[in-house]
């Protein structure tokens, strides 16, 4: 098989997925979906515009992004040779400003940032080693940042997700090198100290999956199955981090990992990603009011397929930031409406 941006980035030092050791949990049991009800149907066509096909962020991906100060920023990423620890804001998609060069916070990629306490945080993530950091840290202007801990307990990981949700900071599931992947959940008042929910969450093991937060929620959607290496179309939600329920077992959209997920118009939305370690990308978008039900709108779509990018929602769209073209890398940004 190829090797794909997904082993390169996370594992730089290794060879053959199939080579790996994973431990392994108990495999999830089948829960009932429970549906909210869903709102009047968005609207079906769905179209992707060019921003700027050169941000000057420059090619990268496995990034971070938020919104924050009525800018969108991009922290961090790999650019095909590099782990980067720049910082770049925008407040119209097309001109990106470099905030910090050389910002306290080490090179890093695959690592997750969410806006807490008026703050921009940046947390764990690896570098070209393939080692998994433990570090977090906080910034109130892109340009100074302050270490909270060096060593936070969730201790080593990468491709984790984050989320801000009942006045925590959430940090769920990925991995520290490769070897192991988690299915833990932690969560941290103050960026911190950071206590464990459940050490084996009911999703199961995966890493490089999605999650956003919804209708009261936690969600998680996606991500690599580290038993097959294979790319998952599942969607579970928690309403307290420890409790996890199975939405659907089996999205419409295909299995798919490196997306990105994002909460825009009332419903929650899944973009692009990488369905297999062919290298093959997905250019396509789904939304769902449920976890349940998920709808491809049809319309023009952002161009090249891609993973590893990253999405916001400013100025009442939604944004698609760099990612990984298979097999380059791209610095172009997309919006809709």
């Amino acid at each position: 098989m190829k090797r794909r941006i997904l082993l390169i980035l996370l594992f730089p030092l290794a060879t053959l997925a199939c080579q790996k050791t994973y431990t392994l949990g108990p495999s999830p049991a089948p829960a009932v979906p429970t549906p909210t009800a869903t709102p009047a149907l968005i609207n079906s066509t769905l179209g992707w515009t060019l921003s700027t096909s050169s941000a000057g962020f420059g090619p990268r991906a496995a990034h971070s992004s938020v919104t924050f100060n009525n800018a969108m920023w991009v922290i961090g990423g790999y650019d095909g040779t590099n782990s980067l620890n720049n910082v770049y804001n925008s407040t119209n998609g097309t001109t990106w400003n470099p905030v910090a060069g050389n910002p306290a916070f080490s090179v890093r990629y695959a690592h997750s940032s969410v806006v807490f306490n008026g703050k921009m945080w940046v947390i764990a993530g690896t570098d070209i080693s393939g080692v998994g950091k433990t570090d977090v840290w906080s910034s109130t202007d892109g340009a100074n940042w302050t270490l909270a801990t060096s060593t936070a307990a969730f201790g080593p990981r990468a491709a984790q997700t984050a989320e801000v949700f009942n006045g925590k900071i959430w940090v769920i599931g990925g991995s520290p090198d490769g070897s192991t992947v988690y299915n833990d959940v932690w969560s941290s008042g103050d960026g911190v100290n950071w206590t464990q929910a459940t050490p084996s969450a009911a999703f199961g093991q995966r890493f490089y999956h999605t999650s956003t937060v919804y209708n009261g929620r936690l969600w998680v959607i996606g991500g690599v199955s580290p038993s097959t290496f294979g790319a998952l179309n599942d969607v579970w939600y928690s309403t307290d981090g420890a409790a996890w329920t199975l939405a659907t077992a089996s999205a419409a959209f295909p299995g798919r990992f490196e997306n990105s997920c994002l909460v825009f118009n009332n419903a929650m939305w899944v973009i692009g990603g990488g369905l297999n370690l062919s290298g093959t990308m997905a250019d396509d978008t789904w939304f769902s009011t449920d976890g349940v039900n998920w709808t491809q709108p049809s319309g023009t779509k952002f161009s090249p397929a891609r993973s590893l990018h990253t999405s916001v929602v400013f100025n009442n769209a939604m944004w698609v930031l760099g990612g990984y073209p298979y097999p380059t890398f791209t610095a172009d940004v997309w919006h809709s409406p």
